[in-house]
Parts: C-alpha cells; sequence; structure tokens
C-alpha cells in the first residue's frame, strides 16, 4: 500500500515540477500550450468520468445525511474558516487558498482511500457530488467571501465550470452507453494521460508567469509560500477529521482525505482564468508539493487511526 500511494505522489510531483521547469526555461514554446488549457482540463474529467459508476453513485446516496453534511462542510463552511484565518494571519494569501478551499474533491480520492483504509463509496460519492456542484458553489463561495475584494465573474466563472464539469461528465455517460468497449479501452490509459495533461496545464501557466515566478525564487517568496502551504494542508486533514467529529473513525479519516486531496488542477486552471495575477496562481500551482507529501503521511496516519 504505502509503495503505491509513493508511487501516485511521485509521479504527481515529477511530472508537475518538470513541468514547471519546462515552462519558466522555454516559456516561449511551454506558452503554445496555453490556448489548450480548457480542453486539456475537459479531458480529464472526461477521462475520469468514464471510470465513474453512477448507478453505483446512486447506491450510496441513501446515506443522504452524510452527503449533506460532506458537502457543505467542502464546498461552503471550510472555504469561509480558510478566507477569514487567512485575512488575519497573510492577507496576501486569503484569495489563492480560498480558490485551493472551494474546489471540489479531487478525481483520485476514491482510489487514495481504497489505498489507505478509509471508505472507497464515501470518497466516490464526495468526489462526484462535489464536482457536479462546483460550478455553482464556486462562483458563489468566492463571490460571497472575496467579492469585495476582487471582481467574481459569477456568470463567466459559472460557464467555464460547467465546459470543463458537465459536458464531460455528459459526454462519458453518452460513450459508455454507445462504445461500452471503446469506454473500458480507453479508462485503461486515463491514469498516464491525465498526469500528462496535468503537466501540460502548468507549463502552460508557468509560462505566462515566468518573470513571476522566477522573480519570487530569488526572493525566497517561493519558500514562505511553500510553509503556508504546508500549514494548510495540515489544517485540511485537521478540520476534515474533527469538523464530523459525531461520525464512525472511518468516514472521518475518509473525510479528512476529499477535503485535503482537493482538485488542485482545476484550481490552477480558475486561478489561472480569473485571477492571473501570479501573487494567486504562483501559490496555487505549488500547492501541488504539499499535495503529493501529505500522501504518504496520510498512510501513517491511517495506519494509527484505523489500525490497518
Amino acid at each position: 500500500m504505502s509503495q503505491v500511494v509513493h508511487r501516485l505522489g511521485q509521479s504527481y510531483l515529477l511530472v508537475a515540477l518538470a513541468a514547471l521547469v519546462f515552462g519558466l526555461t522555454v516559456p516561449g514554446v511551454a506558452g503554445l500550450l496555453s490556448p489548450y488549457s480548457t480542453f486539456f482540463l475537459s479531458v480529464v474529467f472526461f477521462l475520469t468520468a468514464l471510470k465513474v459508476d453512477f448507478k453505483e453513485v446512486a447506491s450510496y446516496l441513501r446515506d443522504w445525511r452524510m452527503v449533506l453534511e460532506t458537502n457543505v462542510l467542502m464546498l461552503v463552511a471550510l472555504p469561509a474558516v480558510v478566507y477569514y484565518v487567512m485575512l488575519v494571519a497573510k492577507p496576501e494569501l486569503a484569495l489563492p487558498f480560498l480558490i485551493l478551499a472551494a474546489m471540489p474533491t479531487a478525481m483520485a480520492a476514491p482510489l487514495i482511500a481504497e489505498l489507505l483504509g478509509g471508505r472507497q463509496s464515501l470518497a466516490l460519492v464526495a468526489t462526484v457530488t462535489t464536482s457536479l456542484l462546483a460550478p455553482l458553489t464556486v462562483p458563489f463561495v468566492l463571490s460571497l467571501l472575496a467579492g469585495a475584494q476582487v471582481v467574481v465573474p459569477f456568470g463567466s466563472m459559472f460557464i467555464s465550470l460547467a465546459k470543463v464539469i458537465f459536458l464531460p461528465f455528459a459526454l462519458a455517460e453518452v460513450v459508455k452507453y454507445i462504445w461500452p468497449r471503446l469506454s473500458t479501452k480507453v479508462s485503461l490509459v486515463s491514469s498516464p494521460l491525465s498526469v500528462v495533461l496535468l503537466g501540460a496545464i502548468i507549463a502552460a501557466v508557468s509560462a505566462r508567469q515566468a518573470p513571476a515566478i522566477i522573480g519570487s525564487l530569488s526572493g525566497g517568496q517561493t519558500l514562505r509560500w511553500l510553509g503556508w502551504l504546508m500549514l494548510l494542508f495540515a489544517a485540511f486533514h485537521v478540520l476534515g477529521y474533527w469538523a464530523i467529529f459525531w461520525r464512525p473513525v472511518r468516514d472521518r479519516f475518509t473525510i479528512s482525505l476529499c477535503l485535503t486531496y482537493m482538485n488542485f488542477l482545476l484550481a490552477i486552471y480558475l486561478a489561472d482564468t480569473f485571477f492571473p495575477q501570479a501573487a494567486v496562481t504562483v501559490p496555487v500551482i505549488l500547492s501541488v508539493v504539499p499535495w503529493t507529501i501529505f500522501l504518504p503521511l496520510s498512510g501513517l496516519a491511517a495506519r494509527k487511526l484505523i489500525k490497518i
């Protein structure tokens, strides 16, 4: 189990770092990928949706209270807590951290939950429901909390998120119905292809922000941002576990995983599209580092909490 988790985190980190270096060193070449960022992200959602069995998801929706608690916690309550805490502790990071906190669960969360001994069914439901609600909740939460500080184009943001989430999910269902064998074959290569597309998006974004990123590296700003990001991810683990203290330990651990391992790829796309300032996009890009570092740490926590 630990080896699989380690390889999963290592693949994300290595590809992300390689893409970041590529974007910074040859921004003219990496920048050619920029017009295709929306398409790349849509393909990632499509590939993941091919592996989702909505009949299985529907069967788990009987526990509607747990689903409601999970979605309110992850999509509304936590973003609000993170934003107001950061306004006091580190105002410059309030918006990028709000974007990260408002994201739906990562598509890899069910696999992570299965490997670490969490409730895979709960992680699957959290992934699907938060992803499908995100086009509505993300612009609403950003407008409600940060609307006084920055311009949040609610309509444009909803349409953009709908394009990269709703349409791929719908298309995947059509493909599974009409060409079930094709969908099975494509799903076999979905993971490596998704990681490649992750790199393409990071390379495109970093190419546009190359001067600012290089400046933050030389000035030590990057290390300070990484320190705050490590604290944020540690807080996600703790808050996710204790926020639903009345639930069984396995449920609490699963929600902690779903909350911590948010869809950072969607966050990068959203920050780059609507808040292209380096002070917003760079910390969001850097979130891939604690995202991967905390994977093996989650495995250690699982051994103590769930006794696996």
